[in-house]
């Protein structure tokens, strides 16, 4: 299957087979969750005596959301999806629209159903409503 260099592909060119299961959307939740953990915990634990408890919510919130926002929009993959070998990309032929869409699905992911949506369909609410897809790559 060719990728195209902007991560788009119109939507005949998407086929159910290409498009990535529950459990690969599984593993790569785990994988990313678990980076993100690890990532924040030592960001924490390193400025624990600068950072209070209410600014280190925030700043957990503001780093899980860059975590997305930044893999997802700079090559559809976060480290879930490289280990997994899956990629977003969007389902419109607008060439600019990929950064609100990226934009948009970070948001949603903030949605307490959101998680959910994945365990019962191939692609989540935040895929729904951004009008995106977790792909497999080949190998």
């Amino acid at each position: 299957m060719n990728i195209q260099k902007n991560k788009r592909m119109s939507n005949d060119k998407i086929n159910s087979a290409m498009i990535a299961g529950q459990t690969q959307r599984f593993v790569n939740f785990l994988l990313d969750t678990s980076t993100y953990f690890i990532i924040i915990l030592g960001f924490l634990l390193i400025f624990k005596d600068v950072i209070n408890k209410e600014d280190g919510k925030w700043i957990s919130i503001l780093f899980y959301f860059l975590y997305y926002f930044i893999f997802e929009i700079t090559n559809g993959q976060t480290f879930g999806k490289i280990i997994t070998r899956t990629r977003v990309i969007s389902l419109t032929e607008n060439k600019n629209y990929f950064f609100i869409q990226v934009f948009g699905r970070t948001l949603m992911r903030f949605i307490p159903i959101d998680i959910f949506s994945t365990l019962f369909y191939k692609r989540g609410l935040h895929d729904w409503i951004s009008k995106t897809a977790v792909i497999k790559l080949s190998k």
